[in-house]
């Protein structure tokens, strides 16, 4: 890290690097937010909902050391920090519960490996061993604990979850498509490299040839990810271990053998009739077997070495088979183990891509860290870091925060608890007009970056603010209607939920880098006609007491003011309260037709709640 430049102001190194730059451009950095923003601001980062008044309150009111910190320690312990951050993780495999393609088949297992992803974030399962699992996980050893062994299969659901043409008739196409597929996937998440570019010639910008490209395509051909090479073809699913399980079948063939041994007995003495009957028993006896939890799950395939495709054409091979390997470049630097003729290399790669000497996947998980929690990456291409990317803003704290991130043990947590504990992070979002001609971007972070709410983060800060959120853990929701976090929903890749692709969340056919932020009428459109925006409005204006508050009146203008409290996280001002009470009038006014004055005051207050949830600071983070 620089030498410190300015001790007054930074707390930890991040802050210096961000500080040496800024002197260097002769540029001040921003004022800290205020204690309202910080809690918010954290909240949502950590756990994709909004802090309640009370937590807010409190915050505000605690001037002791550590506060924030404490704060911070909270939010990492909750499980709706593995509930928002699986989900940026989600967006990098290309989750979905449908396979999308030419058979839009549910995918009825895929929530175990989300469900996975969670857990391990929340336990804060070193990156390493979370990476490693997903690649190799089937071929760790098998741990005595059921759930841990079971979770080492779950993990490997990364390589089965992308889109398949089932029905392919071309089984080969379809094979060497889905190892492209998980080429992509792998290379683009973990190295940040676009090696698919090479299944058809060498890359065009990189120094990426198509024999790396089918040396690493190799790996993934080799692995068992698909079942059934006849007719429509099935993703590969595999038991999850269970002694009590493999207790109980063992006592219901025992009982299946018992009735076999009898109907032989009886279909040799010619009883017929009580042949039949015996018959009809073992068929029940068969059928009551009890069954394996299934999960989508990889394992070791036929191993083999594939040619070049010339042109990508699986029809048109090269005279030489390729052996199974990573990136010639990389592993100048970074030296890969051996791959044995009986191995797909799967152990391989994933140990090569987690070692200290390896020198991409640290920085890129680093930058994806960095790009959510600042809403932009220090590499502004976090998927492509190849010769054609801009170059980092601050390439030298990129360097570092991956050393750190390796020193710390590959904790995830640790380096939230760095990056929110800096002055960088906890300035504020206020612009300053000379400034923002000469970075617009804010490329320098002379201040914090002012985010919209993702998809998911909106509906389930609506559900949480009206008090209807389900914050059961786990498992699938059984419809997009169901008010669990979003992140439980279906995600159906023909037919996308409307309030997903209206923000931004449009992708889930392949690996999303990051997601667009768009401001279009059709999200205001939606918050102020949605059906869960509606009644989530009218139980809040319920719970607070709504039918019973007569306007103009002071009891009013506290109600207002307690409404800015649950949806904007801060107070109203006199201004503010004025105008809520004169909306209510109009709102009033216009429901002169609703006989039940309890009732047309709680329309009215719901409307006005349903409002302020249309309005840019719900919308926006500061």
């Amino acid at each position: 890290a620089p030498v410190e430049s300015d001790p007054g102001w930074s707390v930890n190194p991040i802050d210096r690097f961000v500080r040496a730059q800024l002197r260097q451009a002769g540029m001040e950095p921003a004022a800290a937010a205020d204690r309202r923003t910080l809690i918010r601001r954290a909240t949502f980062d950590l756990t994709g909902l909004p802090p309640t008044p009370q937590e807010t309150a409190a915050f505000v009111a605690d001037q002791s050391e550590g506060a924030f910190e404490r704060v911070v320690e909270r939010l990492l312990s909750s499980p709706a920090y593995g509930e928002r951050w699986g989900r940026h993780w989600l967006d990098l495999v290309r989750y979905a519960t449908t396979n999308g393609a030419d058979e839009n088949h549910g995918l009825p297992e895929a929530w175990r490996y989300r469900d996975w992803v969670i857990r391990s974030l929340n336990a804060d399962l070193p990156l390493d061993q979370f990476i490693v699992q997903q690649l190799a996980g089937d071929l760790l050893p098998v741990p005595e604990d059921e759930q841990a062994a079971g979770d080492l299969l779950t993990a490997t659901g990364l390589l089965v979850l992308g889109p398949k043409m089932l029905a392919e008739q071309d089984k080969e196409k379809m094979l060497i498509d889905i190892a492209d597929e998980q080429v992509d996937t792998i290379s683009r998440t973990m190295l940040g490299l676009t090696l698919s570019c090479a299944r058809c010639h060498d890359h065009k910008f990189d120094p990426l040839s198509a024999r790396d490209y089918y040396a690493l395509a190799g790996i993934f051909y080799s692995t068992r990810t698909m079942q059934n090479r006849d007719f429509v073809s099935k993703w590969m699913e595999r038991p999850l271990p269970s002694r009590d399980v493999t207790e109980r079948r063992r006592e219901q063939q025992q009982r299946i053998d018992a009735v076999r041994s009898e109907l032989e007995q009886l279909t040799a003495a010619g009883q017929k009739d009580l042949a039949a009957a015996r018959q009809a028993d073992l068929e029940k006896l068969q059928k009551e077997m009890p069954q394996y939890a299934m999960v989508m799950a990889a394992e070791e395939g036929e191993r083999c070495n594939l040619p070049v495709h010339l042109r990508g054409n699986h029809l048109k091979p090269g005279p030489d088979l390729i052996p199974r390997g990573m990136p010639a470049i990389l592993t100048e630097v970074a030296p890969a183990d051996s791959i044995s003729g009986n191995e797909s290399g799967r152990l391989q790669l994933a140990r090569w891509l987690v070692s200290p000497q390896q020198p991409l996947t640290a920085r890129v998980m680093v930058n994806r860290l960095w790009m959510w929690h600042f809403g932009r990456a220090l590499m502004r291409s976090p998927s492509n870091w190849g010769l054609q990317a801009e170059v980092p803003s601050h390439p030298e704290l990129l360097d570092w925060l991956a050393r750190e991130l390796m020193r710390s043990g590959w904790s995830l947590k640790s380096m939230h608890r760095l990056v929110l504990s800096s002055r960088t992070w906890q300035m504020s979002s206020v612009q300053r007009a000379d400034y923002q001609e000469r970075d617009p971007e804010n490329r320098l972070l002379w201040r914090q970056n002012r985010r919209r709410l993702e998809a998911e983060e909106v509906r389930d800060a609506v559900l949480f603010i009206g008090g209807g959120l389900d914050r059961t853990p786990g498992g699938m929701a059984g419809s997009v209607d169901a008010p669990r976090r979003a992140i439980y929903l279906p995600i159906d890749r023909a037919a996308l939920y409307e309030m997903f692709s209206t923000f931004d969340y449009v992708e889930t056919a392949g690996h999303i880098e990051q997601r667009p932020a768009t401001t279009v009428p059709n999200q205001a459109l939606f918050l102020l006609n949605s059906s869960l925006v509606h009644e989530q409005s009218r139980r809040l204006a319920e719970s607070q007491g709504g039918a019973d508050v007569v306007f103009p009146a002071a009891a009013a203008e506290e109600l207002a003011s307690r409404m800015f409290e649950v949806i904007y996280g801060r107070a109203a001002t006199p201004a503010e309260r004025a105008e809520a009470l004169m909306f209510l009038q109009q709102v009033d006014s216009s429901l002169s037709g609703v006989a039940d004055e309890r009732e047309r005051r709680l329309q009215c207050w719901a409307t006005l709640c349903r409002t302020l949830l249309a309005g840019n600071q719900f919308l926006f983070v500061d």
